[in-house]
Order: C-alpha cells, then sequence, then structure tokens
C-alpha cells in the first residue's frame, strides 16, 4: 500500500459512502460479537472513523495504516484508549514493535485487504498477532464480473484455511448504492485455533 491515500485523508470523514460503510461494519460487528474489554487491531484504519465506535467499548485499539496525513486526522481525535501505528505490516515491525508484541483478542480489516499485495501473507500476519481463539473480521466488497477488484467468499475462504485460521463465515453482510450502482459487501470471520 502506499501513501497516495493521503490526498483524501481531509475529507475522508466527510464522505458519505465512507460513512455509511463504517456504520454498516459497525452495526454488523457489533451484532456478531461483544466488544467490552477487547484489545483490538484496526488494521487499515484511515482516520479512524470504525475505530472510534469500536473504542467506545473496547479496552484499547491499536490502529495502523500507511498514511501518515489519515493517521493525522484519527491522532487529532485523541482518543484515549487508541494508539496509532504508520507503517506496513511486516515480521519486522509484529517482532519490534511494542504496541504488536501483545496478541489481539478481535484484529479488524475494513475495506483495505483488496488493495494489500499479498493477501496471503497478511493473513500468516493476522494470525500471529491473534491471541488463542482470537477472531479476525474483513469487510470487502465482493467480486463481480465486470472486473477483477475485490473478493468472492471462495477467496476468502481459501485464504483463511491456507493461513490456518477456522473459518466461520463469509456472508453479504450489507450493500451500498452509489451513481445507481450497488455493491455487495462480504463480511468473512475466522477464528484463531
Amino acid at each position: 500500500m502506499s501513501n497516495s491515500w493521503d490526498e483524501y485523508a481531509d475529507g475522508w470523514d466527510n464522505n458519505q459512502d465512507v460513512v455509511l460503510y463504517a456504520q454498516n461494519a459497525f452495526k454488523s460487528l457489533t451484532q456478531y460479537t461483544e466488544l467490552n474489554g477487547l484489545r483490538v487491531l484496526d488494521f487499515g484504519c484511515g482516520t479512524g472513523l470504525l475505530t472510534e465506535k469500536i473504542a467506545k467499548q473496547a479496552a484499547e485499539v491499536i490502529a495502523i495504516d500507511t498514511s501518515a496525513k489519515m493517521i493525522d486526522v484519527l491522532n487529532a481525535k485523541s482518543l484515549t484508549n487508541v494508539k496509532t501505528l504508520c507503517c506496513e505490516l511486516s515480521e519486522h515491525e509484529i517482532k519490534n514493535n511494542p504496541l504488536l508484541t501483545e496478541g489481539f483478542d478481535l484484529i479488524i480489516a475494513s475495506s483495505v485487504c483488496a488493495f494489500v499485495p499479498n493477501y496471503q501473507q497478511l493473513l500468516t500476519l493476522f494470525k500471529r498477532l491473534l491471541n488463542q481463539s482470537g477472531t479476525f473480521v474483513q469487510w470487502d466488497w465482493q467480486r463481480n464480473e465486470q472486473d477483477d477488484f475485490g473478493f468472492t467468499p471462495e477467496m476468502i475462504t481459501q485464504g483463511y484455511e491456507s493461513a490456518n485460521l477456522l473459518v466461520e463465515s463469509v456472508t453479504n453482510a450489507f450493500s451500498l448504492t452509489s451513481n445507481n450502482s450497488t455493491m455487495q459487501v462480504l463480511m468473512g470471520i475466522a477464528k484463531n485455533n
């Protein structure tokens, strides 16, 4: 991922599609699990629209993004139980960053995995970061016949299985309509074993 996301940072929280996506992701997350007391990693947190909602219930949120400007917007919100990292997630970062050495009860990735160059490698890193029986939840656009972007349910399932994560479910969580086009959002859930 690159810092090309920096140019979107200033107006990100005012983009109604982005706000609606975060609201829907949070609603589907809280229908699935209780967040109270959890240590959460928000991977690809952007400006923290979802981070803010989770932080109201979770014990601690570590929010990570490669865009310095997105992280700056999140830091300006002064959320007391949120710590931010502006970096690529890697083996080196996991071994050397004290914010990542303690495991996570929940890792979330909202509309970000489709932008990562190596999904399978990312899932392997997430498995390392999860506590025993910790949960990984992702939301991403469902791939359609017109383009190669996003995921099919099978791609998510195979990715989880290859990373030795226990597949709990892959479902259509919600859809968003913009410019007379409706896009489905998949929600994949897996457990560490």
